[in-house]
């Protein structure tokens, strides 16, 4: 009966029978459930979380009976919006009006031919491509075989569902269409949505299954490679990578990390469909199922040309992220950042990556090739490919000679070669015991010469002989030279320091010079400290620099070579020593030249009585010591055509704007000009020696090549590699120097400052030695 039962009555049927316990328990939390669903749920999508309605239903049935009744019924318990309609006017009428998700139509007629019409009128209406369509058959006696459902999926029905008036299981029939079905169907849609925006979008995609079959690829994936959607689509994405130019351990690489889960990134080269090979950017990760060890689906692969403004390695991303349902790999030309709110952390990184000069360049120059097509082949591709080049500035020894010996001569002093090992035997001599010389004693002792005072009253002459001061001051020139020399530009004033602190310090530096090298010596730091001051009294330069510029490049020049070993960078890596573990191997001399100077000068045990910079603020010692470092690192030979040839590109147009009047340039010059003019002025006071007067020049390459001999024999006596061929041929090695260092290095700088004359010394300096290099006396005498 439908009169509820007393509640006595109930609480002891429930109790004494396990099935209608369960039933009731079952019921009530259904109950409770429906009555309280929300007017939208949330859906979660891999990372994405999407709000949805709660699904329609459309319920067609002819004739209205218990059957309907029950869905109508099913609907309302469920929170699901329902309407019901008897005929196909009325269907299509409905679904134009809004979507419906579910539609249930009655198929228990003897004739379905309605049924059916309708089932396909709904497919052909716009939007109703997924509806889900259930078609209610008549109930299967039990006597009877089940029928196929194959007759209802070939009209587009998607599920059937037998003739049950019972309300509870057209309950849950509709919500497992819901839950299964619907969901799943607004998942598709929503990546169908996405694969629309990545078939717009710039960044060049495609989606590769575990074989590496390609099963999508958008526009730009064809505009980057050459190949069409339907040459690629369905074939293996391998023959993209030119395995000759990439590097052979790449494919290996890729395929562990693949195998493992992991994400990989590298660079390598790309074959566009007319068989050239392009470099890319290159990243693959895999996009995992949610369930824990589960393997991948498909790979996402980033191919980022170099020349575009951003960059997919520099994505940082957990390899063990996991996404939805797959592996998806994805291939960029061109960074689309549109989507990316302003504002936002990922967008300000963005636009500094693309903002950057040679970036804007680059992208610049793709746009003319998009644009210009009767250019000569493979124009653009050849300048892009010259300006990615991590060495932009260093023509390399090839374009400069073709003489092996010449080429072997700049690789030597700017690359170093061979191979690492042990340090070992005397190569232990090169760590340097330090003077135990006593300041005090040195300063209370120090009583300047008549004859010291006269050699320093020349020390403003592009021909002071420093080697006169050198036999004066018995091997210690440096701290009478640069007293007078920092005293005269300014510094006891501008440091707020005392003549006895100045004394305590140029003794001090001093003290770390080696004596036993026979050219990076002290009297080396001397002449470079010489050349810096002379070229500091030139008009231009005192227009384009201040005091405490002059001062900084002063300083870098006394200490450049602080605690030099007599030993080239590359014989220190080879030996494996240790400032080239300290330093990597990379400007090894020169990091601990500027790292001893400051760690001497403000860390040191005497610093209290040493420290020149202890009455600066804290501003303008950071600036003197930024200044000062890059400097010393500038005399790196390694970096000599960079600066050079960022001298030549920045400065010199700035001089040939101004009729070539260099004193009437347009001051003042920001920062990074002025630090470009510094690191010229010590580079060139570093190797001004072949542009210094005949006699003196001769002196610096015999003691030059004299401690480099002295390296080449401990070379043969430990079987290296020689690091420093043609220096046994000091008028080769000279004419080389020149030829392939000097001559453009100071040339330019020079001109610059309007110093022609020195120009001409070195060109007479360079035949002088030229005039050797048939028949050498040198190698008949080595004493000579």
């Amino acid at each position: 009966n439908e009169e509820p039962a007393p509640k006595l009555v109930r609480r002891i049927v429930i109790k004494r029978c396990p099935l209608l316990r369960i039933c009731h328990n079952v019921g009530h939390a259904l109950s409770e459930f429906h009555d309280n669903v929300p007017e939208r749920r949330e859906i979660k999508f891999g990372p994405v979380r999407i709000s949805q309605e709660l699904s329609r239903v459309l319920l067609v049935f002819p004739v209205e009976d218990g059957q309907s009744e029950a869905f109508m019924w099913a609907c309302r318990k469920g929170g699901f919006m329902c309407s019901i309609v008897n005929t196909q006017e009325q269907v299509l009428e409905a679904l134009e009006k809004r979507k419906h998700h579910i539609v249930v139509i009655d198929m228990r007629l003897p004739v379905n031919s309605t049924g059916e019409q309708i089932c396909k009128k709904i497919r052909s209406v716009c939007g109703h491509q997924n509806t889900v369509l259930l078609a209610v058959s008549p109930a299967i006696p039990r006597w009877c075989e089940e029928l196929s459902v194959v007759p209802y999926l070939e009209m587009g029905f998607n599920r059937r569902f037998l003739e049950n008036h019972d309300r509870g299981a057209c309950l849950n029939e509709i919500v497992m269409i819901d839950s299964n079905e619907i969901r799943s169907n607004f998942k598709l849609s929503l990546a169908y949505t996405l694969l629309q925006l990545i078939d717009e979008s710039k960044d060049s995609v495609d989606i590769t299954d575990t074989d590496g079959i390609c099963t999508y690829v958008n526009q730009a994936f064809e505009k980057l490679t050459g190949f069409t959607k339907a040459e690629i689509v369905g074939n293996s994405t391998k023959a993209l990578i030119n395995e000759e130019k990439t590097c052979r351990d790449v494919p290996e690489s890729m395929r562990r990390s693949m195998d493992e889960g992991r994400h990989w990134e590298g660079v390598i080269y790309n074959n566009r469909k007319s068989a050239e090979p392009v470099p890319v950017d290159l990243k693959i990760f895999p996009v995992l199922e949610d369930t824990p060890h589960s393997g991948a689906l498909y790979f996402v692969t980033l191919r980022q040309d170099p020349s575009s403004g951003c960059k997919y390695c520099s994505y940082k991303s957990n390899s063990s992220r996991r996404m939805s349902n797959g592996r998806i790999r994805t291939e960029s030309s061109n960074t689309s950042i549109n989507s990316i709110p302003l504002g936002s952390t990922t967008s300000r990184r963005l636009s500094k990556q693309i903002d950057a000069p040679i970036i804007k360049i680059l992208t610049m120059l793709r746009a003319i090739q998009d644009s210009a097509p009767s250019l000569p082949p493979n124009l653009i591709e050849n300048i892009t490919a010259m300006l990615r080049s991590s060495e932009l500035y260093n023509p390399g020894s090839n374009s400069l000679t073709e003489d092996p010996e010449a080429i072997g001569f700049m690789d030597g002093l700017m690359e170093g070669r061979g191979t690492r090992l042990s340090i070992s035997g005397d190569a232990a001599l090169l760590s340097h015991r330090e003077s135990a010389v006593g300041i005090g004693n040195a300063i209370t002792s120090h009583v300047v010469p008549e004859e010291v005072k006269a050699n320093l009253s020349h020390r403003k002459e592009w021909s002071y002989d420093i080697f006169q001061l050198e036999r004066l001051t018995n091997r210690k020139p440096l701290l009478c030279i640069g007293f007078e020399i920092l005293v005269e530009f300014g510094i006891l004033n501008l440091f707020k320091i005392g003549e006895s602190t100045l004394k305590h310090w140029l003794t001090a530096i001093e003290s770390q010079y080696r004596p036993s090298n026979s050219y990076h010596n002290s009297t080396h730091a001397a002449d470079v400290l010489q050349a810096s001051a002379y070229y500091c009294r030139n008009k231009v330069m005192q227009k384009c620099l201040d005091a405490l510029d002059f001062l900084a490049l002063l300083i870098a020049s006394i200490c450049h070579d602080i605690d030099h070993p007599g030993r080239t960078n590359a014989f220190l890596c080879n030996v494996n020593h240790k400032l080239a573990t300290l330093y990597n191997d990379s400007a090894v001399l020169e990091s601990h030249h500027a790292a001893h100077t400051f760690k001497l000068t403000c860390q040191g045990e005497q610093s209290k009585t040493i420290n020149i910079f202890q009455n600066l603020s804290s501003d303008v010692f950071k600036m003197m010591r930024k200044s000062i470092i890059s400097m010393i690192l500038a005399t790196d030979m390694t970096q000599h055509f960079d600066h050079y040839n960022k001298f030549l590109a920045v400065i010199k147009p700035l001089n040939d704007t101004e009729q070539g009047d260099p004193a009437s340039m347009g001051f003042p010059l920001n920062p990074d000009h002025k630090s470009l003019i510094l690191r010229m002025a010590i580079k060139c006071s570093d190797i001004s020696n072949q542009s210094r007067p005949q006699v003196l020049a001769k002196e610096w390459a015999h003691r030059i090549v004299l401690e480099y001999r002295e390296q080449i024999s401990e070379e043969r006596r430990k079987e290296l590699p020689p690091s420093l061929p043609s220096f046994d041929d000091i008028p080769k090695s000279q004419v080389y120097f020149i030829h392939i260092f000097a001559n453009d290095l100071l040339g330019a700088f020079y001109e610059f400052l309007e110093m022609d004359n020195l120009i001409e010394t070195m060109k007479q300096t360079f035949d002088y030695w030229d005039s050797f290099t048939d028949t050498n006396p040198y190698l008949d005498d080595p004493d000579k």
